[in-house]
């Protein structure tokens, strides 16, 4: 049977439990096998807002395991969410000190060339050419994953699986992004390629969708002090999953990559050793907490608004900027399709329209009903930097003080990733 260890990090320390999550498999050097490859280690640095990231205690009693175990050829990869830049991240959550503690490389692969692959899907994209060559084509290399055990209001958990959604590169994740598209992209780039083995960090567990602002912590953080790991990342997965309260079968993109047998989904064919999974009674809403700005009037189209694409983008990242930044409100939203006409009637204040099907049936209206407002086109299901640069407008926010950094670290950290070929989308940094 495939095997998933489960282990409680507050009866250990994050040494022993490492340890024991190996265990199974004849220790770490029964995993990694030791040569002249590098070994890959993927966190979910997706933001760096406090429990969106896999915690640094456990990514640095990581590279700490590996150094002592042996392993001197260690890298750690990621690609955070569209709208800012990786080298940033990075910075602010504390990764790159780590990184040069323990001689680790960071790649960023939100930088330098990029090549093309076919997916599962019938879609093409770009990914680092980097991430084509040591990964997917790997060899000797080892990839483990690294993800955080949480739940997400577009894909209801985010775990090792949709851990790469980081691949492909920031132009090409606004596509595939909807309702019918999001859950069979993530499964194919699962199909693209797998880690060797999947580490979910589990000290904390976030509630209420991926990215937690620090005003809303209280009820978004849930402390569960585990690690789960195994070789089978689908199988990890489903063990997350039941952790967090659901079932494979109401998680799309898991549900599809046992559909197309990439690995063991079925509990009941899962060897689960440490922690019983009957300890987890409690199910963590993966629908976010709603705190927008009462000032903001929302349209939302009557025959369809995508909480994995327009409507989900826009509502994360209002409640972000309104919540931990203050964002001002007195403007007007609009999302989805199937508008009847008084809902476009009397708008509060700018209007910005997101998302193709409300772009293509509203947008231009828009703009000649009311001629004297800023009315902004976000014509994308997952523009994130475009979202992000228009409600930072409306708000009356800056985009580059949003990150918790001084301002030169965070110009220095832009100037970084040019110099180095960032492909990442961001705003302009003031505004």
């Amino acid at each position: 049977m495939t095997t998933v260890v489960v282990v409680d990090t507050k009866t250990k320390g994050l040494p022993e439990a490492l340890d024991a999550v190996f265990a199974p498999w004849g220790g770490l050097n029964g995993v990694i096998p030791h040569h002249d490859g590098t070994v890959y280690l993927k966190p979910n640095a997706v933001h760096f807002t406090p429990h969106a990231f896999t915690d640094a205690r456990v990514l640095e009693a990581v590279l700490a395991y590996l150094r002592d175990h042996g392993y001197t050829r260690l890298a750690v990869m990621e690609s955070c969410s569209a709208g800012s830049l990786t080298r940033l991240v990075f910075k602010a959550i504390g990764y790159t000190a780590l990184c040069r503690r323990y001689r680790a490389e960071p790649v960023y692969l939100d930088e330098g060339p990029t090549t093309e692959v076919d997916l599962r899907d019938g879609t093409r994209i770009h990914v680092s050419k980097r991430l084509h060559d040591h990964i997917v084509n790997r060899g000797d290399n080892f990839y483990l994953g690294l993800p955080k055990l949480k739940t997400h209001s577009m894909s209801t958990v985010t775990l090792g699986v949709k851990n790469q959604q980081a691949f492909p590169v920031p132009e090409d994740r606004m596509t595939c992004h909807d309702h019918d598209t999001l859950h069979r992209r993530l499964a194919a780039l699962y199909d693209l390629t797998q880690p060797d083995f999947c580490l979910v960090e589990g000290l904390t567990a976030t509630a209420h969708g991926h990215i937690v602002p620090d005003a809303l912590l209280d009820r978004r953080v849930v402390p569960m002090n585990l690690l789960i790991g195994g070789r089978d990342t689908l199988a990890v997965d489903a063990v997350g999953a039941r952790v967090l309260g659901y079932r494979v079968d109401e998680v799309d993109h898991l549900r599809l990559c046992a559909d197309w047998g990439l690995g063991e989904a079925d509990l009941d064919a899962i060897d689960v050793r440490g922690v019983p999974l009957g300890r987890f009674t409690e199910r963590l809403p993966c629908e976010l907490v709603g705190h927008y700005h009462p000032e903001v009037h929302w349209v939302v189209g009557r025959t369809k608004a995508c909480v994995e694409g327009c409507l989900g983008n826009s509502q994360a990242m209002h409640e972000l900027l309104y919540a931990d930044h203050g964002g001002r409100g007195g403007w007007t939203l609009v999302c989805g399709t199937g508008f009847e006409a008084h809902d476009l009637e009397g708008l509060e204040g700018d209007v910005l329209v997101v998302g193709p099907c409300a772009c293509e049936e509203v947008g231009e209206a828009l703009r000649r009903r009311y001629p004297e407002r800023r009315v902004y086109l976000v014509p994308e299901h997952n523009d994130l930097m475009n979202n992000l640069r228009c409600q930072c407008r409306l708000m009356g926010l800056t985009p580059i003080k949003l990150a918790p950094l001084p301002l030169w670290r965070a110009a220095f950290a832009l100037l970084q990733a040019l110099w180095h070929g960032k492909t990442a989308r961001i705003p302009p940094p003031f505004g």
